[in-house]
């Protein structure tokens, strides 16, 4: 039996845009004038742009409009793209949601959908479903389909137009498996970040995808034209047995090992590692075998019998590994004794992605030595430690001895621990984790006392808010309104300073930093660098730009000096007033003495 052409078993990942956009999107939500293009073409185009970009799946998801869906369907059909049909909604609270249903799904089935949700305009429209955002994703469930959470940090996402309560139980709905961010989560602001590590207690999810992941994450920018498919943000890896909404479902479920955020360059993530692609059995108990491995999978699992510990010894012996225990050893040497048997040739097709693509076969006729041909067919000095760096091989047996042996284990969890380089290397980490634990424990205390005295205050206003409603009942605060006022006034002159102080730390910081220091672009730091001809013109750059920062410096000094006078000049007028105003208020003052009334407790009250 020979299977060398079989594709690989098992889920792969699949790069997918889950948020297409038919060619009328720009012209009715964007206000964009149309291209005439038509949408039988555009639709090609975008299934070619999708092509060209190794795009595995597209979902298809107008606003409240199906009507450009068989465009995709026939554009694709036979090229190895699969179109997911699909609309966006606005629930009735305003939150968008894409929606998306298997690839057989029939364009009546799809209105009929869209009528569920009170949609019945067969054109592309902004009309809000009657359902609420819950509703919606319960709906979509029911229909067969799978929901997506769109933009969420953005115009319309779910963050932005929910708050209190009813985002915390949209939130927390069962139903809700996915959201879309435009980055990564690293790039999301703090609060947002907290909610979707499932940090925030109060959006703690009953069942969060992971620790420290309360729901999947995916990245599905609107992609009004074909260039935008090339967008980072545009597309996600999508791990799947098969490009199906169950598969979308399974993945959402498990993001930890199903869903991958682009890199900066795009690049799959199975292309991250190196990949045994296949083994091979020539002669022996195995002639003419050839298994394809998953690229994403680093584990064999099957019944009693089925060939693991043969396959697993065979990679060991084309490596020339030997297993880590004794009773394990014994069953190597076995099945290589008496099902490999010696003449048996193993060969490993090898794939490997840094620091370019390359291919490599392992090839070992037992008993001999491996050898290692590289893809012009040549034979390699390179030994299989060096084509395969780090790898480890273990039977199921083998790890439950390995878990009773203490040294053994130990050994293995070596490796996750970090080597020191020395003694002094140690000390000086240690120093600054000392430092940094000091530096965190005083900006607490500050931040404890700041804190108490925040709540101290708070303590106190029930009791001011009080004394000063008896005032206001007494009719103070309409003779002493003038004094009021000068109050509000004199608090906001009080928050000038404070505006102006960032741009005069910035002053002071650039200031810090002129001269530019350029001692290593020196004549005599390069002077032993071939390039030196090349770096030199670097000296010029810094010279420029130094001279522009101090032109910078001298607009903002001016700026910061010319608006610090006007203010002078306002605050000084302002005081004639106050002493006008003070002059009528120590009057009224005297008047209130005589009718047992204490004005100024009542400024002070309303001050605080």
């Amino acid at each position: 039996m020979n299977l060398s052409k079989s594709p690989p078993i098992g889920a792969i990942y699949h790069k997918c845009a889950l948020q297409v956009n038919p060619s009328s999107y720009s012209v009715h939500f964007r206000g964009e004038p149309s291209d005439q293009i038509g949408p039988q073409s555009y639709a090609r185009l975008m299934v070619e742009k999708a092509l060209e970009l190794e795009i595995s799946a597209i979902a298809v998801t107008n606003h409240n409009n199906v009507s450009d869906i068989p465009y995709f369907m026939s554009a694709a059909k036979g090229k190895g793209l699969h179109v997911f049909p699909g609309f966006e909604l606005s629930s009735s609270e305003g939150v968008h949601v894409l929606c998306i249903y298997e690839n057989d799904t029939k364009q009546e089935e799809l209105e009929r959908y869209l009528g569920e949700f009170k949609i019945h305009n067969t054109s592309p429209s902004s009309t809000l479903a009657k359902q609420t955002f819950v509703e919606i994703l319960e709906i979509v469930r029911q229909q067969g389909g799978v929901s997506i959470a769109a933009h969420v940090t953005q115009n319309k996402g779910l963050f932005e137009v929910l708050q209190g309560q009813s985002r915390i139980n949209a939130w927390n709905d069962k139903n809700l498996l996915a959201i879309q961010i435009p980055r990564t989560i690293d790039a999301l602001k703090e609060n947002y970040r907290e909610i979707v590590q499932d940090r925030n207690p109060d959006y703690k999810r009953t069942y969060p995808a992971e620790e420290n992941l309360a729901i999947a994450v995916v990245n599905a920018k609107d992609v009004k034209e074909t260039n935008d498919l090339a967008d980072p943000a545009a597309t996600c890896w999508i791990k799947m047995s098969r490009l199906s909404i169950e598969g979308l479902k399974q993945a959402f479920l498990d993001p930890g090992s199903r869903v991958r955020l682009n890199s900066p360059d795009g690049e799959s993530p199975s292309k991250k590692h190196i990949e045994i692609v296949s083994i091979a059995w020539e002669g022996g108990f195995l002639d003419d075998i050839e298994l394809h491995f998953n690229p994403n999978l680093n584990v064999l699992i099957g019944g009693r019998g089925t060939g693991k510990s043969t396959i697993i010894e065979s990679i060991r012996t084309v490596l020339g590994m030997e297993p880590k225990s004794e009773t394990a050893n014994l069953e190597h040497r076995g099945i290589v004794q008496d099902v490999l048997k010696n003449g048996t040739k193993i060969s490993l097709q090898i794939r490997t992605y840094e620091p370019m693509l390359q291919q490599y076969k392992i090839e070992r006729t037992i008993p001999n030595r491996s050898t290692i041909i590289d893809e012009n067919g040549e034979v390699s000095t390179l030994l299989p430690a060096d084509v395969l760096p780090g790898i480890e091989v273990f039977g199921q047996r083998e790890i439950s001895s390995l878990v009773k042996d203490k040294n053994k284990l130990t050994h293995l969890l070596d490796r996750f621990v970090q080597v020191d380089s020395g003694l002094l290397e140690i000390l000086e980490r240690k120093k600054k984790v000392i430092q940094n634990l000091d530096s965190n424990r005083r900006s607490h205390i500050s931040a404890q006392k700041e804190h108490e005295q925040i709540i101290e205050k708070l303590q106190e206003l029930p009791r001011h808010k009080e004394k000063l409603q008896k005032f206001i009942e007494a009719g103070l605060a309409e003779r002493l309104q003038e004094q009021s006022n000068i109050v509000r006034e004199e608090h906001i002159l009080e928050s000038v300073s404070e505006r102006f102080e960032p741009f005069q730390d910035c002053l002071s910081e650039l200031k810090f930093n002129l001269p530019i220091d350029r001692t290593f672009i020196s004549p005599r730091a390069m002077d032993e660098l071939p390039g030196k001809r090349i770096l030199e013109p670097l000296n010029t750059v810094f010279e420029d730009f130094e001279k522009e920062l101090n032109q910078v410096v001298e607009v903002l000094e001016c700026a910061i000096q010319k608006s610090l006078k006007s203010t002078e000049i306002l605050n000084s007028k302002w005081q004639e007033r106050k002493q006008a105003v003070q002059v009528d208020y120590e009057k009224i003052l005297r008047e209130m003495q005589a009718e047992n009334l204490d004005g100024e407790e009542f400024i002070n009250v309303s001050r605080k």
